[in-house]
């Protein structure tokens, strides 16, 4: 087994990064505007660093870091990274296979026994690419009435959660689903291959050589850390803190700063990590009938405004985080945040036009309501999203008018769409397409409403919920929980829509109801069996 470089070159190398260069003079105050809203001491803010051809162009901070104490972020303030921590998960993980310690191509449970046998094989890199169908063990326990933020979630709790699933949500590398679940399998992977914890095997491998001093994971969340930032929230009269209280790592965990994440963005830029861990860990998957996808390993690939962009963000708890390169123009841009309200990939955009001296994408008008009207259904997840005519625009339900783009497509808070002759194709924030297709909207009657009251429990949940009549409507309130109640409105045949979530009647013999599926964007269709009362 022959020993791996993973560095080509020296930390003192990577330094040179903090060395700035001057902005074009639009550059501070086009950039400063779009920070405004978070600039003020009673307002939470952002970290932003920008660098092109490994010299810093930009470093800024804006807003509070600690609202109680009145301490504002600085450059050097410490933010959790969320989901931009997968990229060093996944290198992690390409660093033990270009040492011959493991293989991409490995079952899971030869490393994770603890998995079920699914009938088919789920390998560390249907981990790594997102197309395992493993369930989101979040999205697990917010069906399950215990979303992320609500409890102390360990590592070992994530396994336990992900190994009593008895289904998958498709078969493994047929369809791409963003799960964080096999990233925090891909941590607890790399601590029993390697004999270390991800902490110390990062740090080793990656963190001192690069002199990212002020990286590590949050693998004990009651741990002190010198400059951290407090997330928060929106509240009613202001602002309420938002924490990960959590132990869990490897999806996201990351506690890092922008001038560190740029040390890791020069390196791949530059090819001063081993050739095999850079190449593979920005390589393009394709599921398993060649068909391309836009998730490589760790990071996204995709373009914005004509130009190739590595990208990932993050969202934990109340932080937000934005890491992306412009191989192109050698251009780079790390962004941090303690504002839960951020929309992180928008903003990163509107800093990075503002440094190129671009104008925002332009928005040219609404979208014509004529003939678009009407209740339509994810046909992988049965996630239903009803569009109604507002002054003759369309807008969701709920929301403001779309705007029309450029290209012909509709501009939506969940993504760009586009018309087709069936409904529509929705390109999601995780650049993946969501085909959408028209369904007619039910109206039960009220006899059937009270055919479903009833207890129903899920030993994958390992939760019951109790249905009930109240207003005509059905609620579903959690057993011995009775406080956590989700009124349900019919949406189509069989089916019905929550906050977040769908729930769709499962019927035994002459029809009879003997379940309820539920399911969200990240669970399709987890049963809950009815039980005596």
């Amino acid at each position: 087994m022959r020993a791996i470089p993973l560095l080509r070159a020296s930390a003192a190398a990577i330094a040179a990064a903090g060395v700035a260069l001057p902005l074009p003079a639009q550059g501070v105050p086009a950039v400063d505007a779009v920070f405004a809203r978070w600039a003020g001491t009673q307002s939470p803010g952002c970290a932003v660093m920008v660098a092109r051809d490994g010299r810093t162009v930009l470093n800024r901070a804006y807003g509070s870091a600690d609202l109680e104490h009145g301490v504002a972020n600085t450059p050097g303030t410490v933010f959790e990274a969320g989901s931009v921590s997968k990229q060093f998960t996944a290198a992690a993980t390409l660093a033990l296979a270009a040492q011959g310690k493991l293989k991409l191509d490995d079952d899971v449970r030869k490393h994770l026994p603890e998995m079920p046998d699914y009938g088919a094989r789920i390998t560390i890199d249907h981990l790594l690419n997102h197309t395992s169908g493993l369930r989101d063990w979040g999205a697990v326990m917010s069906l399950a009435g215990w979303p992320r933020t609500t409890r102390a979630y360990t590592q070992e709790d994530v396994l336990e959660i992900v190994a009593r699933q008895k289904s998958l949500n498709y078969l493994p590398g047929t369809e791409y689903s963003y799960t964080n679940s096999g990233y925090n399998l891909l941590a607890i992977i790399v601590e029993r291959v390697s004999g270390q914890s991800l902490a110390d095997f990062t740090a080793a491998q990656f963190f001192r050589p690069l002199g990212m001093a002020d990286t590590g994971w949050r693998d004990n969340f009651r741990a002190i850390v010198p400059g951290r930032a407090i997330a928060y929230r929106k509240a009613k009269d202001g602002y309420e803190q938002l924490m990960p209280f959590e132990d869990t790592y490897g999806n996201g965990g990351l506690l890092t700063t922008t001038a560190d994440l740029m040390r890791w963005n020069e390196a791949l830029t530059s090819g001063r990590l081993d050739p095999f861990v850079t190449a593979e860990l920005q390589r393009p998957a394709r599921l398993s009938d060649g068909t391309p996808i836009g998730y490589a390993r760790g990071l996204f690939v995709s373009t914005y405004r004509g130009q190739s962009e590595v990208w990932h963000s993050g969202t934990t708890a109340g932080y937000k985080a934005w890491l992306g390169r412009w191989p192109g123009e050698r251009l780079s841009l790390a962004m941090l945040c303690n504002a839960g309200e951020i929309d992180s990939t928008l903003i990163a955009h509107r800093t990075i036009d503002a440094i190129r001296g671009l104008p925002a994408p332009v928005v040219s008008g609404s979208v014509p309501a004529a003939g678009r009207t009407g209740l339509f259904v994810d046909t992988r997840s049965g996630m239903p999203m009803t569009f109604v005519a507002k002054d003759g625009a369309l807008a969701v339900e709920g929301g403001a008018p779309l705007g029309l783009l450029p290209s012909g497509r509709a501009d939506s808070p969940s993504g760009e769409i586009a018309f087709t002759a069936a409904g529509f194709d929705l390109f999601d924030g995780e650049k993946q397409r969501l085909a959408y297709r028209r369904e007619q909207p039910w109206t039960p009657a009220a006899t059937e409403l009270v055919g479903l009251a009833g207890r129903y429990a899920s030993e994958e949940a390992d939760a019951a919920y109790v249905a009930s009549l109240s207003g005509g409507k059905l609620v579903l309130s959690l057993d011995r929980r009775p406080q956590v109640r989700l009124t349900l409105t019919p949406a189509y045949r069989d089916a019905f829509a929550g906050k977040g979530m769908i729930v769709r009647i499962v019927r035994g013999a002459g029809g009879v109801p003997v379940g309820l599926g539920l399911g969200s964007s990240r669970v399709r269709n987890m049963i809950f069996l009815r039980t005596p009362s």
